[in-house]
């Protein structure tokens, strides 16, 4: 398999919408995959004015962040950002990655997988399964549990527009009355 047909086929599997993986890194078997995503728009808006900002000051790389396991294979991301200068109101800024949980070293489907496991087993024996430390999954999954409380409701309410009949209510009520 071809060096960018490798880096499609993680791109697929880590499913960072808006990302995509430019290298993947292992040094020893027993050591996580590290793969560096950048973003693939490489425009942003300026939190500032709001205009579009096109201009790259210069490129940061993030400290590893925990994605998803493949398989037994523990997977790192480095989050490649672009820092933008404004052009306008001459500030500079980097955007946030929405895939990354604010506060933690781990993807939101990371966090949201760990609190699958929380809610079936003890954080101590999730934290085993996943090789993070119990202390820190604690921290992450109290966050992340507050984050997913403190989000709007995705749909408001609808009227009622019918009402199902219980097949089996309709049947033992037709012939008592």
């Amino acid at each position: 398999m071809s060096e960018q047909a490798s880096l499609n086929l993680w791109t697929k599997q880590v499913r960072l919408e808006g990302y995509k993986v430019v290298s993947e890194r292992r040094d020893t078997p027993s050591d996580p995959v590290r793969l560096t995503v950048a973003a693939t728009c490489e425009v942003a808006l300026c939190p500032h004015c709001s205009r579009p900002s096109d201009s790259v000051h210069r490129r940061i790389d993030s400290d590893p962040i925990r994605a998803l396991p493949h398989g037994v294979q523990q997977v790192e991301l480095v989050i490649r950002s672009a820092q933008f200068r404004c052009e306008h109101c001459e500030c500079f800024f980097t955007p946030a990655c929405p895939h990354v949980a604010r506060g933690a070293h781990a993807t939101e489907r990371f966090l949201e997988q760990a609190a699958r496991l929380i809610r079936f087993a003890a954080v101590a024996n999730a934290a085993a399964f996943l090789g993070v430390p119990e202390k820190t999954l604690s921290r992450w999954y109290y966050d992340y549990v507050q984050r997913q409380l403190d989000k709007p409701p995705s749909e408001a309410a609808k009227p009622i527009r019918s009402l199902g009949i219980d097949e089996l209510s309709r049947k033992k009520s037709t012939g008592s009355s």
